[in-house]
């Protein structure tokens, strides 16, 4: 029998078997919070992985194969249309988590907070700049103090900003809409690990999918990306002025979480990401970000 262990930035650990993925987490209530989840998506008709079986402290999930969008894209790079193709690849994920975001927050809190989705508060914002700061600005950067004040100063406005935005109109959120946890299976997007969905904001992963820090999208094709939500989500089209804001915050978070995995877990894939992380901070400039003179400092 063919058997692959996948590590991942979590504890639990993915064991790939031929049709099937056996999840093995150690903390039991993440892991039931975990298949709950799965099946609120599913009832709502979202394409997640079936589950085939559940054991005390496993379950055993449909494998939806290797084609991530980050492979995709990577094997994409290699032909004529490779643009036009990955955007479509993206329209179509575009579609698929717009579902997520019409699910009535207030017609399902109830359940919801049974299954034990969490508010993307005042305190995870807080948390998500603290952790940056300790991770990537003190330990990993080894920044002065006086560098560390501006980012203090600064991790007010973008926490204000944003949290306002999700009291004044919160959505369900993968938390983590990056390319490696999208899978096309049969030609339609998946989402997998999921177990991090929050109460929140869409636009926090509108960031994290087109502000991806393993796929170097053009800005035009992220503009064109980004119209393309707002056209096919009208009625949300008055938020686009606050996707910057969460495009920081969310980059806070990936910079924060890539340090601690570096030097605390001493994963070696984060260890390499980070040193590519210089790519990010200098397309940001390109783009002429209205606080492209922070990235000076990160760099």
């Amino acid at each position: 029998m063919n058997i692959k262990v996948i590590q991942s930035g979590s504890n639990r650990e993915f064991i790939l078997l031929k049709n099937s993925i056996l999840l093995i987490d150690p903390d039991k209530d993440n892991l039931k919070k975990y298949i709950k989840i799965l099946f609120f998506l599913k009832n709502k008709k979202l394409n997640v992985p079936k589950i085939k079986k559940i054991y005390n402290n496993f379950v055993i999930i449909q494998n939806l194969g290797q084609k991530s969008l980050l492979n995709l894209f990577l094997k994409s790079k290699k032909n004529e249309n490779s643009i036009s193709y990955i955007q479509e690849k993206y329209k179509l994920i575009l579609k698929e988590i717009s579902k997520l975001y019409k699910i009535n927050i207030k017609e399902e809190y109830g359940i919801l907070k049974s299954i034990g989705i969490k508010n993307f508060d005042l305190k995870t914002l807080k948390w998500e700049w603290q952790y940056f700061i300790e991770n990537f600005l003190i330990n990993y950067k080894g920044f002065s103090n006086f560098k560390i004040f501006k980012f203090y100063l600064l991790s007010e406005v973008f926490i204000n900003t944003c949290y306002n935005v999700i009291k004044s109109f919160s959505t369900l959120i993968h938390r983590d809409l990056q390319s490696t946890n999208i899978i096309f299976y049969k030609n339609k997007p998946y989402l997998i690990d999921i177990q991090g969905i929050m109460i929140s904001n869409f636009l926090y992963d509108l960031a994290s999918l087109l502000e991806d820090p393993y796929i170097n999208l053009p800005y035009k094709i992220k503009k064109n990306l980004l119209n393309y939500f707002f056209k096919i989500n009208s009625h949300l089209i008055r938020f686009c002025k606050y996707y910057n804001y969460f495009k920081f915050q969310r980059l806070v978070q990936v910079l924060g979480a890539f340090s601690y995995l570096s030097i605390h877990k001493n994963k070696i894939f984060f260890i390499d990401q980070l040193k590519k992380i210089s790519n990010l901070f200098h397309n940001l400039k390109q783009e002429k970000d209205y606080w492209a003179y922070l990235w000076d400092y990160l760099e």
